[in-house]
């Protein structure tokens, strides 16, 4: 992984947990340098990796993607998600070995797709939020129990992830639910405020209360 892939947001106290977010498609770590200040607390620092591809990762993909007819392109977005869920295990130790004693993730689309792939990887999480995102990686049979508390963010006119599937892995594994009903893929302004003052909320409570 390149170096100069991942960005952290150190906690002014000890280090007590991370908080890994992983963004969208065709964005980059950097994008959420701001937003991320809302996980931030004494104990609890962020890490924002850049996915395979993105950022300072950019190996050409994206460009080979969005020259795809448009019916091929999930299947690559989700290749990717597939490749960065194989790297969560080394992330979430790397968070480990600073001291972090529990790990959190929290992906956006893509990166919520990767985040709930690694309950059916090794990966040692503590808590795991999935917002506008399904569980496509997520196979039932090699998912790890018990399953860490979870949270999904679902808008309800999103066409790019329709939000059923996400809706049925909630109702099916006690997650905390928040479903948006007037928002789209790109969800209204105060809609994403709201679920990213939630998240943060959830990660307060599994993570720096830990």
């Amino acid at each position: 992984m390149h170096p100069g892939s991942i960005h952290v947001l150190p906690c002014p106290g000890p280090l007590r947990a991370s908080v890994v977010l992983l963004h969208g498609y065709a964005s980059r770590a950097a994008v959420h340098l701001g937003e991320a200040e809302a996980f931030v607390s004494r104990h609890v620092e962020v890490v924002l990796p850049d996915a395979p591809g993105h950022g300072v990762r950019d190996d050409g993909r994206l460009a080979r993607i969005g020259a795809l007819a448009e019916a091929e392109r999930p299947a690559a977005i989700v290749a990717i998600a597939r490749e960065w869920c194989g790297e969560l295990p080394a992330l979430a130790a790397a968070c480990r070995a600073r001291g972090a004693h529990h790990v959190g993730l929290v992906g956006i689309s893509m990166g919520g797709f990767a985040a709930l792939g690694a309950l059916a990887t090794p990966t040692a999480v503590d808590a795991v939020a999935a917002l506008l995102a399904a569980p496509l990686l997520a196979d039932p049979a090699r998912l790890r129990r018990p399953l860490p508390p979870l949270l999904l963010g679902l808008a309800g006119r999103d066409q790019a992830v329709p939000p059923e599937p996400g809706r049925a892995f909630a109702r099916a594994h006690g997650a905390e639910l928040h479903e948006y009903p007037a928002s789209e893929h790109v969800m209204r302004g105060e809609d994403w405020r709201d679920l990213w003052a939630r998240t943060a909320a959830f990660l307060q409570r599994h993570l720096a209360a830990g």
